[in-house]
Formats: structure tokens, sequence, C-alpha cells
């Protein structure tokens, strides 16, 4: 490095750095009685580990991060960037905000003051390295309980995704048989993605054994592995209040959340003869390798008399003009309409008008939302929400402007390669008639580069748009 380049890194850690000094005090004296010697912490004895642990898991060779964190002078010539963003809290990613409630596992995957103050303090006293890097924390072995069976459901062969010219989705459904011989719980769930720079997300979907037939059907008529599928697995579900109160998910994967241990005491049902549906929603601006995602189940007798889980979803419509000034086919609402359908098929281009009938029109600069009524007396156990890349933050409140207002999830910095589940410490006990509100903001001016200007509305593709909240709930308080 020229002593100019080292300057320049110098004054950007000070811009970075300097207005917001809110590392605590105290982290820093935590830090000074570790034996620090007075010379700065030690990268080997204390920095490393905190970066194999916390940091690697996404920043390694094919991991959904820019760049790696597993050779120590890379490392060390992006020390001010390191330090920075953890400064600031913008790394490693917790996207919900102070608005949120606890939830399980937040410990383990943020940082603890003192790591914080480390890993700060290292970069600003140069970032020297005095040792290699750490390898990636492996990730553990799916744990299998007493009575549980673990499922392993690949998919049949490697595929290579592929879409027209001009295209960068390509939605696929894989059919996967668990071999279940009498009606059981899905208790945990792993997905495994095989190209994670490729796959954008994943969603397992349960197959009834009514439909077996015709999912067999879908991917016999369909060339090669797997059938198109956009939306959901494309079977023949009508869309219904009860669709959106009992989804047939199982478990999703998306960058920064590969499913897990379903709540203590509580499981997906499945019946016997029932199949599973790996949709695999491939990114084409990432690549084409060939990919083969599986998913680890692990399942229990229905016998054991698990509180069954279901899946609450939580549309509201997107409705994104052009900006002012900006012109093109596709800024025409009818025309953005076509596009849908001649993408992703006719029912595409009907999304936005029943989300409109659903939840009416919205707010206005970005900002939808859509309110729901509960049914029946359920408690509420994990929270998610869904947007693409122009989504800015997301809001998922039980009754709001209430005396008995919960926020269940506030997301105020939306990260589009960071989605998560998040299961609350302390379930949330909704009643009948009690009213759930899905609010989400976004800014059309994160657009990428290579989309040209057009009116946005919900769509399948990474360029289009969701607003999507996403409630784990079982039935009664």
């Amino acid at each position: 490095m020229t002593p100019g380049a080292g300057r320049r890194r110098r004054a950007l850690l000070l811009a970075l750095l300097v207005p917001a000094l809110a590392v605590p005090v105290v982290a820093f004296a935590a830090w000074q009685g570790g034996g620090g010697g007075g010379t700065g912490p030690s990268f080997s004895r204390e920095v490393a580990p905190v970066l194999a642990d916390k940091c690697a898991g996404c920043h390694q060779a094919g991991g959904i991060a820019p760049f790696s964190l597993t050779d120590a002078d890379e490392i060390a010539e992006r020390a001010d960037l390191i330090g920075a963003a953890v400064q600031r809290g913008v790394m490693p990613p917790w996207p919900p905000g102070g608005r949120s409630p606890a939830y399980a596992g937040e410990a383990e995957r943020t940082l603890t003051d003192r790591e914080r103050a480390v890993i700060v303090a290292w970069a600003a006293g140069g970032g020297r390295v005095d040792g290699p890097a750490l390898e990636p924390r492996p990730e553990p072995a799916v744990r299998v309980r007493p009575g549980e069976t673990l499922l392993r459901l690949r998919m049949p062969a490697p595929y290579r995704p592929s879409v027209p010219a001009g295209g960068y989705d390509d939605y696929r459904c894989f059919l996967v048989d668990p071999k279940l011989d009498r009606d059981s719980f899905v208790t945990s769930v792993r997905i495994e993605p095989g190209q994670r720079r490729v796959v954008h997300h994943v969603i397992l979907y349960r197959v009834d054994p009514r439909q077996v037939t015709e999912a067999e059907g879908l991917d016999a008529a369909d060339p090669g592995q797997g059938w198109e599928c956009f939306g959901d697995s494309g079977l023949s579900n009508e869309p219904s209040d009860d669709a959106l109160d009992d989804a047939d998910w199982v478990a999703a994967w998306a960058p920064g959340w590969g499913g897990g241990r379903l709540p203590e005491g509580t499981g997906v049902p499945l019946e016997a003869g029932s199949r599973l549906v790996l949709q695999v929603h491939y990114n084409l601006l990432n690549g084409r390798a060939p990919d083969r995602s599986q998913a680890l189940v692990t399942v229990v007798p229905a016998s054991t008399g698990l509180e069954p889980l279901r899946t609450m979803l939580l549309p509201a419509p997107v409705e994104l003009p052009c900006a002012d000034g900006e012109s093109g086919p596709l800024c025409d609402r009818n025309a953005a309409l076509r596009e849908l359908a001649r993408k992703y098929g006719p029912e595409a281009a009907f999304t936005p008008a029943g989300l409109l009938f659903l939840c009416g029109e919205p707010q206005g600069d970005g900002v939808t939302a859509c309110e729901r009524r509960v049914r029946e007396a359920s408690t509420i156990r994990v929270a998610a929400g869904h947007m693409h890349l122009l989504g800015s933050s997301i809001t998922i409140e039980l009754n709001p402007g209430t005396s008995r207002e919960r926020v269940l999830l506030d997301i105020p910095r939306w990260d589009f390669h960071w989605q998560n589940g998040y299961a609350l410490k302390k379930p949330v006990e909704a009643r009948a008639g009690d009213v759930i509100r899905v609010t989400c903001r976004h800014d059309a001016g994160k657009r990428p580069d290579r989309a040209a200007p057009r009116y946005v509305l919900w769509g399948e593709g990474t360029t289009d748009e969701m607003c999507l909240g996403l409630l784990q709930v079982t039935r009664g308080l």
C-alpha cells in the first residue's frame, strides 16, 4: 500500500467513525482489561475468532457477501471498512430495530459490546495481523431428538437455471418424496441451497395426498427436471382467506436464514402419503451455475400430539409509478401488467387487482399497508417479512393505534440480501377479532442500474416488488 493510499484509508476511517462514537465506554474498558498490553487487540487471539464466528458464515468463497473474510492479508486490507461497518452497527446484520420484541437466538447472531469494541479498536490501530484468519465455524449437524426421523430431501439431479433473453429470474419447482407411511409432524427444517450466489430463496411446500397426481402431472409435462412455477407451487389451490390463514408453507430459506427448529411443542402436520415441493427462485443476475439444493427435515409421528403450526400470509399491494421526469413504455400501468403476464403467466396480472380489492389503495409516497382480522384466538410464535430490492422498511403490528398495540416485527432498514424469520422469546396472544397490519415502505430510487424505468407492481421477479408479512401461529391462547 502506498503512503498516499494509507492516508486516504485513515481519512475514510475517521470520516466514518468520528460522528458515530457510540460504542459504550464500558465496552472499551472490558477490552482493555483483556490483556491487550496497550498495543491494541491481537488479531489472532481476539479479532479472528469473532470474524470466524459471526461474519465468515456469509463472507466466504461462494457465500452471499461481496468479499471473503477468511484470509488475514485480505482482512487487513479491508480493516477500515470492517471497523466502520461494525462501529455503525451495519455488520453483522441484525435487521430488527428497537421497536421489535426480543427474539430467540439474537445473542448468537449479534456482537457483544466487547466484541464490537475489539474490532473497532483493532481497525483504528491499523488493522495489523499477527497470525492467520480462522475458517468459518462449520454449520452444526442437524440435531435429531429421540423419536425423530431425519429426512434428506434432495433435488433428483443438478439443475442449470435458464430464462429467455433479457430475463433474470427462474422459478422452478422440484417434487420430493418424504415416503411417509403415517401421519407426522415436521419439527425442524434446514434448507441448504447448492449455489448460494444464484439461489435467491427457497420455499418448501407441502403437497396434500389428494394433490400428488396433479403435481406428478406438472412435473411430467414440463421438459427437464421440475416445472416452472411463479408465486406458489403451481397446484390448483384457489386463493381464499383460508389459504392466507393456513398457507401450505412448511419452511423457507433466504440469505441469512435457513430454517431451523420449530417453536418448542409445535410442528407442521404432514399426512401419510404427502409429498413436498422445493420451489427455488434463481436470480440469474449472479450467474447460471448448476444447483442441487436440499432440505434436511426431522419428523415425529402425529401421535406425539404437538400443536399444529400454521403460516399466515399478510400481503399488501405494491403500486410504484415512474418518478417525475422518467419515461418509458413500461411507465404505463397497463403495459406493466401485460409485462407481468408475459413473464409469469396470466394469473400474475390479476394479483395487483386482487390485492387492491383486499387491502385498498396504498397510502402514496411508496407506503403501502394492509389489515386483516384474526378469525380465531391464536398464539403468534414467529414473525417474518419479505420485500425485494426497492424495499426500505417493513413493520407488522397487532392492534395498531389501540391500547393493546404490539409490534411483532419492525425492520427500519430493509436489506434484500439478509432476510429472516424471528421466533418471539415470549409468544404473543391474539384474540378473535384483533387486527394485524403489515406496512411497507419502498424507494423506487433503489432500482438497479440495469432496470429500465417502469411502473412497479407486485411481481415474482427480483426487479419486481412485494410487501409480505408472515406469521407462524398455533390455535388457542
